[in-house]
């Protein structure tokens, strides 16, 4: 069983500027530089303009629901891949994959970036499986909600960034 997803995430900022923020090396290494249990390979295969964002960080123990933990194999160790194309037309597409170790969940769906009147906006669309008898079900929007928490974390430290750069 798996739950559909879809939101979106509003940005201060305008799309040209994001879509080179989101497939900037040193935004996302300034991001992940105080996260010690994280790793992040960035790679560009698809040529300037785009950007792969390989990331994993093991959850603090203090920060999982009870839930999850009472189903739990061992650590939570989640990974996720994002993957950003080119900016055409004002629009960039992406797409991401996420999944986790300890308890079995698959995320994945698509990214689109596009402008609006205040800066611009990420819509994000996709699915997410947990698959653990009974709770699995429970635990779903417990994986939704963090993906909306991360996204939301991304947003302000990339506000941040582009706040600096026009300073």
């Amino acid at each position: 069983m798996s739950r559909k997803i879809s939101f979106t995430v509003q940005y201060n900022v305008p799309v040209e500027d994001l879509h080179r923020a989101l497939t900037n090396d040193e935004v996302w290494q300034a991001r992940f530089a105080e996260a010690a249990t994280a790793t992040l390979d960035l790679s560009h295969p698809d040529g300037p303009g785009t950007i792969r964002i390989h990331m994993t960080e093991k959850a603090p123990e203090d920060k999982i629901p009870s839930l999850v933990t009472k189903v739990l194999k061992s650590d939570l160790v989640l990974e996720r891949t994002d993957n950003w194309g080119p900016l055409e037309a004002e629009t960039a597409k992406g797409d991401f994959k996420g999944a986790s170790k300890g308890i079995t969940t698959e995320m994945e769906g698509t990214y689109t970036l596009r402008p609006t009147a205040a800066g611009s906006e990420i819509e994000v669309v996709g699915t997410v499986a947990v698959k653990v008898a009974i709770v699995g079900g429970a635990i779903e929007p417990l994986v939704e909600n963090l993906l909306h928490k991360v996204l939301d974390s991304e947003r302000k430290h990339i506000e941040s960034w582009y706040a600096t750069q026009k300073a």
